[in-house]
């Protein structure tokens, strides 16, 4: 059985309570292993996201990652946001704790990129329509004056070296706190979608959404966002599916 055999059910996982600290708790997990967030670019930029949806009589609650693109804009998975959820909370982080103040958001926009056509000579036997792939941007209630966004990948071609995710979660009995992972490139499309290998990590369902970035002499940008992980067994594995985040605002124009 190769590691393409059994695709992981997408990132997102339902939580059961409010708290997280500043805004969730429950079952979700995050990278498990790498390291504690520090404070550079990928930290400060990255969030939180918790939502909360009504599908029938009860309330359902859901905790992902994602990472601010403007001082209003938020982007991760566009599952994250699955049920036309009744709010959304985006919490920022100081290191790798969550800091307030905490932010209200909505939908602004959803994305299914075109998972494209894999590279030659790059994992020909993936079927790229078993990937779960897809983005959201959310606005933000007002903008974020202390946070830096990060730009996306302008060039979906040119698959970088060398990757780093950050997701915020429970990893192992830690609750709330973001960790980041380096990633390799194992095979790519033509559009961008990635699947990548953590290193000495694992990657987990409260990671969904959570960026991945790249460096080039510019400084850093995000290449894409988590999307699926692949996995023998949930709630963790060791290869994500990186939907590209050169294909937001292709659709629309949306700044």
């Amino acid at each position: 059985m190769t590691i393409f055999a059994t695709i992981g059910a997408r990132c997102a996982a339902a939580a059961s309570a409010l708290a997280f600290g500043l805004g969730l708790s429950g079952p979700a997990f995050a990278i498990d292993g790498g390291a504690a967030a520090g404070r550079d670019a990928l930290a400060q930029a990255t969030v939180a996201i918790g939502t909360i949806t009504q599908p029938e009589e009860a309330l359902r609650l859901t905790r992902c990652s994602g990472v601010l693109i403007a001082p209003d804009l938020v982007l991760t998975a566009a599952h994250c946001v699955n049920g036309d959820p009744l709010g959304a909370l985006v919490v920022f982080f100081r290191g790798s704790e969550p800091a307030r103040p905490v932010y209200g958001a909505r939908v602004a926009a959803r994305y299914s990129p075109d998972p494209g056509e894999m590279l030659p000579n790059e994992a020909s036997g993936v079927s790229l329509s078993d990937l779960s792939l897809d983005l959201a941007v959310l606005r933000l209630t007002e903008p974020v004056r202390d946070r830096r966004p990060v730009p996306l990948a302008a060039d979906p071609g040119r698959v970088p070296k060398s990757l780093r995710i950050a997701g915020a979660g429970l990893s192992g009995r830690t609750v709330g706190r973001l960790r980041t992972a380096t990633l390799t490139p194992i095979a790519a499309s033509n559009t961008g979608l990635t699947i990548a290998r953590a290193n000495g990590a694992r990657v987990c369902f409260g990671d969904s959404g959570g960026p991945v970035v790249a460096q080039d002499r510019r400084g850093t940008y995000i290449w894409g966002v988590a999307s699926a992980v692949i996995s023998r067994a949930a709630p963790c594995g060791g290869y994500v599916v990186i939907a590209p985040a050169a294909q937001v605002f292709s659709a629309t124009g949306m700044r």
